[in-house]
């Protein structure tokens, strides 16, 4: 069952907003004040438990498209005001493409007038406690007129002599912005970032005077070079001998590649393999310029790496603020739960691949980890909240605490409806019917980060990345490692693992070879210590063929001082690469002077005693039946530490109701004067409510601390435990009284539409809830709100504790008032509030408002011929990269479905 929601946070800072209908302004104005105001927490809440104090980090940010760069004084502060106003904490200026019939608004990037509005911009979102960021560029990936022929991409080419005989790519920026059309840039090449960064630079430098751009994108990775003038040179280097001198066997390609003897075939991957490490090389360098340069102009660096060709852990650890992605939608068991509609799915995220960008920042001690968030997670004006939050909240389980929407489109007030927009997007902006409830969605993020950027992270095992195994490959040139085509994750030995971990409730963090031989070994702590001084207890080697022997080296290092190192199923049993290849094969062996041979895969745990110390190597089997005591009956769970004690975020993403134990620490329970002082907090990031937790510890073998937990399917809730003895009121746990009563059965409900376009609808009277479009006329296609309104009588008798309303199937987003008292603003699943202090004996009015998607109204515009889609480039693609026609999409279920019904709960 999920926990009381108390009359106090949102919900009670609604009670005292009067039961009239309120503007949709007005409503925002509320919210934000809830942000501003330290969330509408009672004032009776000790500040040591209250909700941290909120930063702009703290909040989400957005991804804001500039089209054609047709900006103006008046609409970017109208728009920043907006953006402020809904909860967030900065934008992200992206230009690109603009909208037609409106060329003559362009403003050429980087130019004067570019400058002038970039410093308003700047300036007014400072004066609304906003931040900017711009990407370094215009669209994606780096490129512009600056770039010049030599400093262009480069792909690998072969003469009649089957000799390197590189071309250029001729790739040209992608959704380039007016001013930023030119050649793509050769990623690999430093010195042609730095005369590509040199006009951006003279820009900026224009800004007045305390404009400043708080950081800088490089977004992930889309470049199509897999050569530059600098590799011949910088492969020699680090590997002792000409990649020219094996032309001839590296021009092999396709059938000619399996004709190969193996030993021709191994040296071609090997050969590979060294030409993909020093392609990673050169590409670290070109990151380090990027980021060495927005240091120099004053900004932070955020660096997406996905789809790189080197080791993503060492590439987002460059960066100041590492940012992963989500693309796609996930299937969810969560009851009401809409997992796909007719428009389909492209792809589903994968949060293991997300660990990579917060394994990155816990080992360099970087606290902020961000991502674009929502990127074709539906269709276009298909995106609720309600189907948003759980894919957010999947990805605060992998680390994720910066949140970045991708995102909204800066339109003029003077375009009509829907405005400009953005192909690829969540089109989170205030032309959206549901923007108010985003504004809630906002609170919540707000609350959830404010927590996870607190302290530091508490993961405490590693897993080695074998990415040596994934670059030695005889196929194909560079290997990239994106959020798209995840072979490289996907069903590999390391996933397994870390699924197993993940099913476990285990805290971790994927590892490269240069981070682990950066690790000092802790023989005090027994532990091995990274360079922003974590601490691990364990590391677990995936079935690994080929490591470095620098890193084997660090392995043994680090099991002298007592670091538990777990092989699955074997020990590494060659290098990778081909300079020198005997030679480093003998040191290797060398070092496993004393392992055996060979292990039996399926031997649960074989200890392996040698003279540095004692490693384990296991079987899958074995690994999946360890005791797992943070394994919380499905939960999800993320763990972070503070001086004072632990913060738990957990969340239910799955189909059932948790209420049960949960462990949060193990191992020596506290004394009786410390446990005395100790307490767990329960914190609802959705309502704001806050009590002390059911908290119990138990002893035994592993001695553990345990507290109550109640979730139900769709829920989140944070756990704070202190050691200082702050104290508050007590968690109010509860459970159903008696058997719900559906009250909307046979129930007369009055239906009035209110705010909305195109045209308000008809009222109606209804006995059963139906649909909006299945009245017809104009209620299929309207986009706004609706209220329902109804009588019902609670028997004299009827006496509980607390009274639990639930609304089913709402679509998308409800208001609820109770004899004229606004009670809730329910806005994610379960639709579920408390009502029992605003219930009386006899007749009692029940009102909701509910608000759709606009996808209806957008449908019907294609129905109609209107022409909305006016865009250059890309104009305008659906969530498979086809041309939209919303006219071929089914009518969207809009209002409210139910069943609502009744429950009597007691208290705990």
């Amino acid at each position: 069952m999920s926990p009381l929601y108390s009359s106090l946070g949102i919900g009670g800072f609604f009670a005292m907003i009067p039961a009239m209908r309120i503007r949709i302004t007005l409503f925002i104005i509320a919210l934000v004040a809830l942000v501003s105001g330290g969330f509408g927490l009672q004032s009776a809440v000790n500040a040591q438990v209250a909700w941290p104090e909120v930063t702009r980090e703290a909040k989400p940010w957005t991804r804001w498209w500039w089209l054609g760069n047709a900006v103006d004084e008046q609409n970017l502060s109208r728009e920043l005001k907006l953006f402020a106003e809904a909860g967030l904490g900065g934008v992200e200026i992206t230009p690109i493409y603009g909208a037609k019939g409106y060329e003559e608004r362009f403003i050429p990037f980087l130019s004067e007038r570019y400058i002038e509005v970039l410093g308003h911009t700047i300036n007014e979102a400072n004066k609304l406690g906003l931040s900017v960021d711009m990407a370094t560029g215009t669209g994606w990936p780096f490129g512009g007129p600056q770039v010049r022929d030599e400093d262009a991409e480069l792909k690998i080419a072969f003469d009649a002599e089957r000799k390197f005989a590189p071309v250029p790519t001729n790739f040209r920026v992608k959704r380039a912005a007016p001013g930023g059309e030119g050649l793509v840039i050769n990623p690999y090449s430093a010195d042609a970032l730095a005369r590509y960064l040199a006009p951006i630079s003279d820009a900026l430098a224009k800004l007045p005077e305390g404009a400043r751009v708080h950081g800088q994108l490089h977004d992930s990775f889309q470049y199509k070079a897999n050569w530059a003038n600098e590799l011949p040179a910088a492969f020699e280097k680090m590997h002792g001998y000409k990649l020219a001198d094996h032309s001839a066997l590296l021009s092999t390609r396709g059938a000619g590649i399996s004709a190969l003897s193996p030993g021709d075939a191994d040296k071609l991957a090997r050969i590979k393999s060294d030409y993909r490490e020093t392609l990673a090389s050169l590409h670290m360098d070109f990151v380090r310029e990027w980021v060495k340069w927005t240091h120099g102009v004053g900004g932070i660096a955020r660096e997406q790496a996905h789809g790189a060709p080197a080791n993503l852990i060492d590439l987002y650890a460059l960066a100041d603020i590492p940012e992963t992605e989500i693309y796609g939608s996930s299937v969810f068991p969560i009851p009401y739960y809409r997992n796909s509609d007719a428009t389909g799915r492209r792809e589903s995220p994968h949060p293991l691949v997300n660990r990579f960008a917060s394994s990155a920042a816990h080992l360099v001690g970087k606290n902020l980890v961000s991502a674009e968030t929502f990127t074709w997670t539906r269709e276009h004006f298909h995106g609720s909240p309600a189907a948003l939050k759980p894919e957010l909240d999947q990805l605060f389980l992998t680390g994720v605490n910066h949140v970045f929407y991708h995102g909204a489109a800066y339109s003029p007030a003077d375009v009509p409806w829907p405005g400009w927009l953005f192909y690829a997007s969540t089109q989170y902006n205030p032309r959206n019917p549901l923007w108010p409830a985003f504004t809630a969605f906002n609170t919540y993020i707000t609350r959830v980060q404010s927590f996870l950027q607190m302290g530091r992270h508490d993961n405490d095992m590693l897993i080695y990345w074998p990415v040596h195994d994934l670059w030695h490959r005889a196929a194909g040139w560079n290997r990239n490692f994106g959020v798209h085509g995840r072979g490289w994750m996907l069903d590999s030995p390391t996933e397994e693992i870390a699924r197993v971990l993940v099913a476990q409730g285990r805290q971790f963090d994927f590892v490269s070879d240069d981070q682990l031989q950066k690790a000092v070994a802790d023989k005090t702590r027994r532990a091995l210590v990274t360079e922003s001084g974590a601490a691990y207890k364990q590391l677990v080697v995936p079935p690994v063929t080929h490591m470095p022997v620098e890193t084997f080296a660090a392995i043994i290092r680090l099991v002298e001082a007592g670091a538990q190192v777990t092989f699955m199923k074997d020990i590494p049993r060659d290098v990778p690469g081909f300079a020198r290849v005997e030679e480093r094969r003998a040191r290797l062996s060398q070092m496993q002077f004393g392992f055996p041979s060979s292990f039996n895969p399926r031997a649960p745990l074989t200890p392996v005693r040698t003279m540095r110390g004692t490693f384990h190597v296991m079987s899958m089997e074995a690994l999946e039946k360890m005791p797992a005591p943070f394994a919380n009956q499905g939960l999800g769970m993320v763990r972070r530490k503070y001086d004072g004690g632990e913060i738990y975020f957990l969340t239910n993403l799955t189909g059932k109701a948790f209420d049960d134990m949960v462990t949060l620490k193990l191992g020596r329970l506290p004394s009786p004067s410390e446990a005395e002082n100790e307490v767990a907090t329960i914190h609802d990031p959705r309502t704001g409510t806050i009590g002390m937790a059911d908290l119990h510890r138990v002893s035994g073998k592993i001695p553990r601390t345990e507290i109550r937990l109640q979730l139900a399917p769709g829920e989140s809730l944070i756990v704070k435990v202190a050691r200082d003895g702050a104290r508050t009121r007590l968690w109010k746990y509860a459970k159903p009284a008696g058997i719900p009563v559906t009250i909307s059965d046979d129930l007369e409900w009055r239906v009035t539409f209110t705010e909305g376009a195109p045209a308000i609808p008809p009222a109606y009277v209804t006995r059963e809830l139906k649909s909006w479009p299945e009245q017809g006329g104009e209620a299929g296609r309207y986009a706004g709100t609706a209220r329902y309104e109804t009588t019902f009588t609670l028997p004299e008798g009827a006496k509980y504790d607390e009274w639990q309303l639930d609304l089913g199937d709402v679509r998308e987003v409800a208001r609820v008032f109770v004899n004229g008292n606004e009670v809730d603003y329910l806005w994610c699943l379960p639709f579920r509030t408390r009502v029992g202090k605003h219930l009386k004996p006899g007749e009692n009015t029940l009102a909701i408002e509910v608000t759709n998607l606009a996808a209806n109204r957008i449908r019907d515009m294609d129905v109609r011929g209107e022409q909305w889609k006016n865009f250059h480039e890309i104009n305008f693609v659906n969530v498979h990269y086809k041309p939209l026609d919303a006219s071929k999409w089914p009518l969207q279920p809009s209002g409210l479905l139910g069943p609502v019904t009744l429950t009597p709960l007691k208290l705990e």
